[in-house]
């Protein structure tokens, strides 16, 4: 694939984020970007493996992040019902790269930060229109993990995409190998099974 050979040269290692030395990108309180739906999925591994109070730890499903962003209210935007570009790092705030998490007054009423902009997320989820339909259904198939030639769901949109993509209920895609300034994850955090 002519696309991919663009964005991955054969032949090129990467041992950390793609965008990590670029000082736009760096900062420590920025959502960490320019990572594949691999590697995010990779860290969550690792974060598990060395969890010792036995949490697991990964990437949201589509459904998961919706419901974080939308609430038991339905909401347009994780902050509430109306888009306002001073609530969130979108193309509207003129930023043009990623932001600390938290400097924008867009918490929702449960708590989480960023949902809307900033990042787009990673989802575990397929995105297939004909295979995976709305409603979702969490056992038809669409978390498949090993699954590789597919795209992914990203959530929540970005600095670089203008408000239609941070509405809660956008989904957009890609394939699960790119690495983009716009493209983060998020960490799940799940107790771990009773015994």
């Amino acid at each position: 694939n002519e696309w991919l050979e663009k964005q991955f040269p054969s032949g090129e290692l990467y041992r950390q984020p793609r965008f990590w030395d670029d000082a736009r990108f760096n900062n420590f309180a920025h959502p960490v970007v320019g990572v594949t739906w691999f590697e995010a999925r990779a860290y969550c591994n690792w974060l598990t493996a060395n969890a010792a109070d036995g949490h697991i730890y990964r990437v949201p499903t589509e459904a998961e992040f919706e419901a974080a962003a939308r609430g038991k209210k339905g909401r347009q935007f994780p902050y509430g019902n109306k888009f306002d570009p001073a609530r969130c790092n979108t193309f509207e705030s003129h930023i043009r790269r990623t932001t600390p998490v938290g400097i924008f007054d867009n918490a929702t009423p449960e708590g989480a930060f960023d949902l809307s902009g900033n990042a787009y997320t990673w989802t575990l989820s397929i995105y297939d229109q004909e295979r995976f339909p709305y409603p979702y259904l969490s056992d038809d198939g669409r978390e498949e993990l090993a699954a590789t030639d597919v795209k992914r769901v990203l959530r929540g949109g970005s600095w670089s995409y203008d408000l239609d993509g941070a509405r809660a209920v956008c989904r957009d895609y890609i394939h699960p190998a790119t690495r983009l300034n716009f493209i983060g994850f998020r960490v799940l955090c799940c107790r771990p099974p009773s015994s």
